[in-house]
């Protein structure tokens, strides 16, 4: 009998939509990271949230492509979401949900204290005595 080696997480939205959450195939995983990476070039927090949801809108595409709901996908590098996916996404979605995605379909564990002190170190290189 064949064993799965990750675990499937379901989820609810808040527009009570259930979502089962699972690694990310290694193609998608690609189109996570090269969002991801944008979040090097961010100005203000508000850019962050376009990150969050580009990511996680990219971590859901499978789901919502099952559904027939809408187009999830626009095909361009630099805004690979729809835009009424984005506005669908950005209605249900808070951040704690945001991380969990990430988390479990990217592996980016954003909640994680000691990546948080690394960032704030990173973000104020003066705190931690060093320059």
């Amino acid at each position: 009998m064949a064993t799965r080696v990750y675990d499937i997480v379901d989820i609810i939205l808040q527009d009570d939509t259930e979502v089962s959450l699972r690694p990310l195939p290694i193609g998608q995983l690609r189109r996570f990271m090269a969002a991801w990476e944008k979040m090097g070039d961010i100005d203000t927090e508000t850019d962050s949230f376009v990150i969050f949801v580009t990511c996680a809108g990219i971590a859901l595409e499978n789901h919502f492509k099952t559904t027939n709901k809408f187009e999830t996908t626009r095909g361009t590098e630099d805004d690979p979401l729809s835009e009424q996916y984005r506005t669908y996404l950005e209605g249900v979605l808070d951040m704690d949900t945001i991380f969990k995605v990430l988390e479990i379909c990217g592996g980016l564990k954003l909640n994680d204290p000691k990546l948080l002190e690394a960032l704030d170190s990173m973000a104020n290189p003066a705190a931690d005595g060093t320059s």
